[in-house]
């Protein structure tokens, strides 16, 4: 018994003071038979194959967070670990559009489509690639070609008539609708190209009605409501284009379009705090995107960050040099936010040269004009005050002795 009680008593204190026994409490039978130790399970490495769809599937979470860099580098770990894989060389091609690197990206899917002729994937990818380089007649081609054997695939059908849209061909677009419409009625996607064909040609009425009996078919689709918005800014509408717009955004936030045009209008209004933060979310998006991180840096300079929005107005400018727009609003900021005259004055040289000649009343000609003035003033104060400082140096000091051959004070010139 006094066994037991010291076995009962040791394991209480045991738990109180959060040691861990080997013994259980209860009787002396527990103590003489202690539990057998449990087993840890050694948890085997991944093999390569297992290795490589972890990294692959991590890269297809990244790439529709549009954090393309990062896929990119998931993509390319995979591909060290077995360099011939077809899934990961493809989505490091994919990622390569999203960082706008099209001359690799379509050289990939070029070497691609030759190994898989027929993966609809690759195609598509590389259609739609032509299209976004406006080579237009090469995605015409390539969807043709399919289509021969598979007449009615919706998808390369609506890709087709997409190439048409953006190639101006309105005729062959509609051509194409009006046959994929003829099979499938209430396919969205072909009522969505044929609004955007009338809304390209201005006509709007037309453009609108097609994008509310499409949205009757599906009222969650984002695209049509900022087709909606943007018939409403045609319009001159712009409370109503915000709304559409928002909910655009609302379905879909990684749709880029509508972050864009909630940025322009917020910039038309100075509603500079929208203005940022659409233009900045676009920028997340699609951190290459020229429009975005040009309306990124407007919004900054008109919140007064002027440090942020000359990083921003540069960068810019790098993705697209011809944005004048960007040279003008950096020689105000220089001017009025960090009272720096000369960057000012490059900045609006800059802009005159570009744009080749500016009328005299142009705010940038009088910009430049009010820049050189207090220029001269601050040329002219450094002047008066270095000739005042070399005054001043050049004085006699009180009590000096004067120079040899000048007169005493007090005493009259020799004659």
């Amino acid at each position: 018994m006094k066994s037991t009680s010291m076995v009962r008593i040791v394991c209480s204190l045991g738990v109180a003071g959060g040691l861990l026994m080997s013994v259980a409490c209860g009787s002396d039978e527990s103590a003489k038979k202690p539990d057998k130790p449990v087993k840890q399970e050694v948890k085997k490495p991944p093999t390569k194959e297992e290795a490589v769809a972890a990294l692959i599937g991590d890269a297809k979470k990244l790439m529709a967070r549009a954090d393309y860099a990062a896929a990119k580098g998931k993509y390319e770990a995979a591909l060290q670990k077995d360099p011939g894989n077809f899934d990961a060389r493809f989505g490091v091609a994919q990622a390569q559009v999203g960082l706008k690197d099209t001359a690799n990206a379509e050289a990939a899917l070029v070497e691609l489509r030759k190994e898989k002729p027929d993966h609809k994937g690759v195609l598509f990818a590389l259609g739609d690639l032509y299209s976004i380089t406006e080579q237009h007649k090469k995605a015409i081609e390539l969807f043709q070609e399919q289509l021969k054997s598979d007449e009615y695939n919706t998808e390369m059908l609506n890709r087709l008539i997409v190439a048409y849209r953006l190639s101006g061909d309105f005729p062959k677009a509609e051509e194409n609708i009006t046959k994929l419409l003829s099979r499938d009625p209430d396919n969205g996607d072909a009522l969505k190209n044929l609004s955007l064909i009338y809304y390209d040609q201005g006509k709007f009425a037309l453009s609108e009605t097609i994008a509310i009996n499409s949205l009757k078919l599906d009222d969650k689709d984002a695209a049509l409501y900022n087709n909606r918005g943007m018939i409403r800014v045609k319009k001159g509408r712009y409370p109503e284009a915000m709304s559409f717009f928002r909910k655009s955004v609302e379905l879909d936030p990684n749709l880029i379009a509508p972050h864009l045009n909630i940025g322009a209008i917020a910039l038309r209004y100075r509603d500079y705090d929208t203005a940022a933060k659409h233009y900045g979310d676009a920028v997340k998006l699609d951190s290459g995107h020229p429009a975005a991180n040009l309306g990124l840096g407007l919004a900054l300079s008109g919140q007064e960050k002027g440090d942020e929005a000359v990083t921003q107005l540069e960068r810019a400018l790098k993705l697209d040099p011809k944005a004048n727009v960007a040279m003008a609003e950096l020689a105000r900021v220089y001017k009025h936010q960090k009272n720096e005259l000369q960057p000012a004055k490059d900045w609006a040289e800059k802009y005159i040269a570009a744009e080749g000649s500016v009328a005299d009343d142009h705010p940038i000609k009088v910009l430049l004009s009010n820049i050189e003035i207090e220029l001269e003033q601050e040329r002219m104060l450094k002047e008066t005050q270095a000739e005042a400082a070399n005054a001043a140096a050049n004085a006699p000091t009180e009590g000096a002795a004067p120079a040899e051959g000048a007169p005493a004070e007090g005493t009259p010139p020799a004659s």
